[in-house]
């Protein structure tokens, strides 16, 4: 039941209650999923498999896995972008 491409549902931790679907099988316990959840290494038993199966291959990126997620009908929040860094404000000395 757990191969990759099936959609899951996180049932604990800070991201419990939301779907990921998994990307890689690491050994016999841990998964690494994406998708609502944050992308990273997770334990079998924190997860509900569901009936559903997307086609992605293995280590798909974040955005093949919202292009499948949003032909479910399942809408994703897109990833946060990095701030650019800016100069530091330059002090002037009072006279």
């Amino acid at each position: 039941m757990i191969e990759i491409g099936r959609v899951c549902l996180k049932i604990s931790g800070r991201d419990g209650g939301k779907r990921g679907v998994i990307v890689d099988i690491i050994d016999d316990n841990y998964v690494i999923i994406d998708g609502e959840v944050r992308r990273k290494r997770c334990n079998i038993k924190h997860l509900e498999p569901s009936k559903s199966k997307i086609e992605i291959e293995k280590n798909a990126p974040h955005e093949s896995v919202v292009r499948e997620f949003e032909k479910l009908g399942i809408k994703i929040r897109e990833k946060k972008v990095p701030k650019k860094k800016s100069a530091p404000p330059i002090s002037q000395k009072k006279k």
